[in-house]
């Protein structure tokens, strides 16, 4: 039986204080989220310039959190992912290790973590449903070079995109309803569902990413789970520096939502796997400010899927379906 590790791709987050600039650093340093002219020479010092500026109200923001739950809830979905492998490869000990992009443990610590470990084969899994250039398709090319520099040539397998899955749509459906059926009929009969996916540069669309496409995609297959036919939108939210980014942009729909006479709101952070800082803070707190200032009386927003039962179902069917692929 082939050794195997699967690593669980996700951007990462600082958990104290301290960590907060650094991490800052790391993600504003990766051309594919914000692209330079003379980017070789240019992007680490303005880097390090865009983290110091930010670094005092990002810093405040993840305390109002407590720090970024994002390693805790993927570590949870690595020891689910692993319970839940045990029913296919009973005579294995597959091995599942957060493989973060911008914080630790990175890719490289991953990596080194599997090659003493003495894997044959891994599958590079992403942890974001939608492929974009400036998320998987950064974490996956990092990979590539972390290989090289091992020396290192074990089977690779890749699930990069699992936008279209049936039963990741069944899990937002399920939460959708249930937060729809605790609200007073006539708040429900007004509400309108706001689909809220991670912005991305229009330049990378540019250049071929299929990302918005997908994260459409998603929305209806999402749409066609539900019992009744809500009325819904999609915006987009997360942007960063003064580049086009895809719209409309989160808090200014929202605020345009409530400028048309719509009163209740439920957003549904369809492009995330788990909470983190977008939707603890910004989503839960900056925005809900917005909408209640725009004169919104209700705003909700629906349940993270982190290590749920259902959510861990679906990430151990999609393990499986790759790994009997690659076999």
């Amino acid at each position: 039986m082939t050794k195997t590790a699967i690593l669980l791709h996700n951007l990462g987050g600082p958990s104290t204080p301290d960590e907060v600039e650094p991490f800052l650093e790391n993600l504003f340093s990766d051309p594919e989220v914000i692209r330079l002219p003379f980017s070789r020479w240019l992007q680490k010092p303005i880097a390090r310039l865009i983290s110091r500026r930010r670094a005092p109200t990002s810093r405040e923001n993840y305390r109002i959190i407590g720090g970024s739950p994002l390693l805790q809830w993927t570590l949870a979905q690595a020891r689910g992912l692993e319970l839940g492998l045990r029913e296919f490869y009973p005579d294995e000990d597959v091995l599942v290790l957060p493989a973060m992009r911008y914080w630790t443990p990175s890719i490289e610590d991953a990596l080194h973590e599997a090659r003493e470990r003495a894997v044959e084969r891994i599958l590079s899994f992403s942890l974001y449903p939608q492929y974009s250039l400036t998320t998987i398709g950064s974490s996956e090319t990092l990979l590539e070079r972390c290989l090289a520099a091992l020396d290192w040539s074990p089977e690779l397998i890749k699930l990069s995109q699992w936008y279209d899955a049936e039963d990741f749509h069944k899990c937002w459906a399920w939460r959708i309803e249930k937060e729809l059926a605790a609200l007073a009929p006539e708040i429900r009969k007004e509400t309108v569902i706001v689909y809220s996916a991670h912005g991305t540069p229009t330049s990378s669309v540019g250049r071929g990413d299929p990302y918005l496409e997908q994260v459409e995609a998603t929305v209806e297959g999402v749409c066609r789970q539900l019992s009744s036919d809500k009325e819904h939108t999609l915006a987009f939210q997360s942007r960063v520096g003064p580049a086009s980014w895809l719209e409309p942009h989160l808090d200014e729909h929202i605020a345009d939502l409530a400028e048309s006479g719509v009163r209740s709101v439920l957003i549904v952070p369809i492009s995330f796997v788990c909470d983190h800082i977008e939707t603890l803070y910004e989503l839960d707190i900056e925005v809900k400010r917005i909408a209640i200032a725009a004169g919104m009386t209700h705003y909700s927003r629906c349940r993270s899927l982190n290590a749920d039962p259902d959510f861990l179902g679906v990430l151990t069917r999609l393990a499986r379906d790759a790994l009997r692929g690659g076999e």
